[in-house]
């Protein structure tokens, strides 16, 4: 059984290098030629699901449910799928001591990608996305943040995928969250770079951390458990707006995240998102009063070891704020190597509503 690798980052030139010896595949086949037990057989539903999505709050189905056509951006044909749901909880709290969508990233990512894989309909061995556009639409239900607090209680949104293209080199897919009266949360779209498939030896590693406990230890801010260099975090001051940067500078730093790793060997792409939306947060002194509106990634390298992001506050306006960031490594001197970064991150924040 081959191995999908939903969620590494690949450089950009590998990618362009790949293409032309590429064979062409037939054309994946309609969405409503696609079954169930195609669901449950494609993307990262063959392997256990890893540490980093046990932490973040996806929480498996036992079977993948086919909805109804009707997903307007997914095309007149489309076909949804809803192959988990994602558990409210105190790791979608961010810097700024409240909770937000951008917590799903992780969820969205690897939901657009079992979307590729699904309509590839065997065809991939395993994808890496290439790039990640989510919007976060309102904020998450209230929960309890304790960390006795009973998961059975903790306010669930379903996970909704439907694919919008595939072909031999990859595809793109869309994915959204919505509450029980069917309102929509957080949306995504995905796009996806076709791959071999894992090495064992990653995906043993992979296996292994998917075993480490998830428990009342893990219940924390979302800053613990990316990693975050506590003594890289500046004071929030809620009367002082950020000011504009003629040039990235270097923000916060972050601990080797092994253990939040994808089949492949490298850092979850969702997770490394999360640092850099943290990064930007931590980039706005008043970020209290900004909640994160739309995370837009490319990802154009592995992410391995430590790491520090190089911020730059484009925009600092009243209703408005935009903050880029790139996650780079460390050399051997500690200094960030800010030329070849692992992902370029834009974040958009706007007033935080009541």
């Amino acid at each position: 059984m081959t191995t999908p690798q939903p969620d590494a980052s690949i450089p950009a030139a590998d990618i362009s290098a790949s293409t032309p010896e590429r064979t062409p595949v037939p054309a994946p086949p309609s969405p409503h030629a696609l079954g169930a037990e195609t669901a449950e057989l494609t993307g990262p539903r063959t392997q256990p699901s890893g540490r980093t999505e046990r932490l973040f709050g996806l929480r498996r189905h036992e079977s993948v449910r086919r909805g109804p056509a009707g997903d307007a951006t997914a095309g007149q044909d489309a076909v949804s799928w809803n192959p988990a749901r994602f558990e409210v909880g105190p790791w979608t709290i961010g810097l700024d001591g409240r909770p937000t969508g951008a917590a799903a990233t992780i969820m969205m990512d690897n939901a657009t990608a079992v979307a590729v894989h699904h309509a590839a309909a065997g065809e991939l061995e395993a994808v890496v996305t290439t790039e990640l556009q989510v919007n976060v639409l309102r904020p998450l239900p209230g929960f309890d943040p304790s960390a006795d607090a009973d998961p059975a209680d903790a306010p669930q949104l379903e996970c909704w995928y439907a694919p919008l293209h595939g072909d031999a080199l990859g595809g793109a897919a869309r994915a959204w969250l919505v509450d029980e009266a069917g309102v929509r949360h957080v949306e995504a779209t995905g796009w996806f770079q076709a791959v071999p498939a894992a090495t064992p030896a990653a995906l043993d590693a992979f296996v292994a951390h998917s075993r480490l406990p998830v428990d009342a230890s893990t219940r924390v801010p979302m800053a613990s458990l990316l990693g975050v260099d506590e003594s890289t975090v500046p004071e929030a001051d809620p009367a002082a707006r950020p000011q504009v940067d003629p040039a990235p500078r270097p923000g916060l730093r972050f601990a080797d995240g092994s253990a939040l790793a994808n089949p492949q060997g490298s850092m979850h792409g969702g997770a490394m998102t999360l640092r850099a939306v943290l990064a930007a947060q931590a980039a706005m002194p008043d970020r209290e009063k900004y909640d994160v509106q739309a995370i837009r990634t490319i990802f154009t390298r592995p992410g391995h070891g430590e790491m520090v992001a190089m911020t730059r506050v484009r925009h600092a306006g009243r209703s408005l704020r935009l903050v880029d960031v790139d996650l780079v490594r460390l050399d051997e001197a500690g200094e960030p190597v800010a030329e070849k970064p692992m992902v370029q991150v834009q974040v958009t924040f706007r007033a935080a509503q009541g």
